[in-house]
């Protein structure tokens, strides 16, 4: 096989034009062509023939005088015979018919070599071509007549194929199918691996299949969710009850709050003066009234009965608005939005909201799930929770329901899932952000992950030919 430089460089002129006219070739059945026609020419070969090896045989790619379409003619057949057996041994060998035959190589079988030259006469010589330690290729020189290739003629052979052999090569694997390269890729791993040096590396290829073996085989819980927030159960606004001002804030958030605690006070000045007119105006009704009831002016009496009773009734109304200056727990609380005690003074209108409270007696969580992984997620179904602030506990939770309708966060649409907790910890308050999980069946993770790739890609699909 080419290996090493020889020590003569008289021929290396001739070997650096044969390798510039090969690689000027635009594909590896010229380049072949292009080489025998020089061997022949240059070293005096009646025939030159070149084979590649493909898998476990050898096809002729070219020869002098030969036609490689003719592949099953006697005398190509023969030359394959040769070249396989000079491949197989990974020798050069020579066969001359002399008694002594002079092979370059005695130890080696040459009896395709013996069978070729008795059919063509003179001498016949096949030297395999190789790369990285590979053969691939084969020369088989022939000459009819004078005498047999010595080892001086051999070595200038070896010594012009030194640099052709990696040329070849190159061409042989860029028209090679991409199945051949890869197989003779993973031939190539598999004998480097063997190897008494490597074995470090086969343990660790050997722990990574173990790994993919375990992530490709065994069913583990297959879990989504997304970002969540804590809630109270029961969650009210505390709106205002008619227009005024902020007289005093009593809480803030935070705070928690008992069943009728106060929360808010609204100035009530501008009440006071109403009543104050409405009972004015009351009086003046009721003297009227009984002037007219004096004259037994039945009309008169009548107007003023009911202008009497139509300030009572402002008065009511006034009194109903002043018990509502003060704003008071509906409920036992906790205070999660509404700081007044900055707003001293500021006027607010009817139905404006003051302050968010939410009950502590019990917690719901909302989950964002993304789109993608909806479909999954069914009331019933158990998960844990994770808040940012307690980052070491979790909190099982059980899905109540699926709001069917999205909406977009952060530039992706995400369904909003309701969940209660099985056990709420004193720790947890309304309005704590984490990460909640829900687990949706069992599936081996590695089929998990190329299901969430698969449903992302025939989305982006869809996306694009929609």
């Amino acid at each position: 096989m080419v290996a090493e430089a020889p020590a003569d460089d008289a021929g290396a002129p001739s070997a650096l034009a044969l390798y510039a006219d090969l690689l000027s070739a635009n594909s590896l059945a010229s380049a072949a062509h292009r080489l025998v026609a020089a061997l022949a020419h240059d070293l005096q070969f009646d025939r030159v023939s070149f084979g590649l090896r493909e898998g476990a045989r050898t096809r002729l790619l070219a020869s002098t005088d030969l036609d490689p379409s003719q592949p099953q003619a006697e005398p190509a057949a023969q030359v394959l015979g040769a070249m396989d057996e000079a491949l197989e041994q990974a020798l050069a060998l020579v066969c001359s018919g002399a008694p002594s035959d002079g092979d370059l190589a005695p130890q080696a079988v040459a009896l395709e070599h013996q069978l070729l030259q008795r059919q063509v006469g003179g001498s016949v010589a096949t030297l395999p071509l190789g790369f990285d330690g590979e053969p691939f290729a084969a020369v088989c020189v022939e000459r009819h007549h004078g005498p047999a290739p010595d080892a001086q003629q051999m070595q200038r052979l070896e010594q012009l194929l030194l640099l052709a052999a990696p040329a070849l090569r190159w061409m042989a694997r860029s028209e090679m199918p991409w199945h051949r390269r890869a197989r003779q890729g993973l031939a190539r791993t598999w004998a480097s691996l063997r190897e008494p040096g490597h074995r470090t590396r086969r343990t660790a290829l050997a722990a990574s299949a173990l790994a993919l073996l375990f992530i490709a085989a065994v069913p583990m819980e297959h879990a989504v969710g997304g970002r969540a927030r804590v809630e109270g159960a029961q969650q009210r606004v505390v709106s205002a009850p008619t227009d005024g001002f902020i007289k005093t804030a009593h809480v803030r958030p935070g705070d928690r709050v008992r069943q009728g605690d106060p929360l808010v006070d609204l100035i009530e000045e501008d009440l006071q003066l109403e009543h104050e007119r409405w009972i004015s105006q009351r009086a003046q009704h009721e003297n009227a009234y009984a002037a007219a009831m004096a004259k037994s002016d039945r009309v008169g009496a009548s107007t003023s009965f009911a202008r009497v009773n139509e300030a009572q009734a402002q008065l009511d109304l006034i009194e109903q608005l002043r018990s509502r200056s003060r704003i008071t727990a509906p409920f036992d609380a906790l205070v999660v939005q509404g700081d007044l005690s900055q707003s001293i003074g500021a006027p607010v209108h009817q139905g404006d909201a003051l302050l968010t409270l939410a009950s502590t007696d019990g917690y719901r969580v909302v989950i964002q799930v993304d789109e993608t992984d909806i479909a999954r997620v069914r009331p019933g179904q158990a998960g844990q929770l994770v808040v940012s602030a307690l980052p070491w506990q979790g909190q099982a939770l059980e899905v109540e329901r699926v709001t069917p309708l999205a909406r977009a966060v952060e530039g992706r649409n995400v369904f909003e899932v309701r969940a209660r907790l099985r056990a709420a910890t004193q720790e947890l308050r309304p309005g704590l952000i984490g990460r909640a999980e829900l687990v949706v069946g069992r599936q081996p993770l590695l089929w998990t992950w190329l299901g969430r790739l698969a449903a992302r890609a025939r989305l982006a699909w869809w996306s694009w030919i929609g």
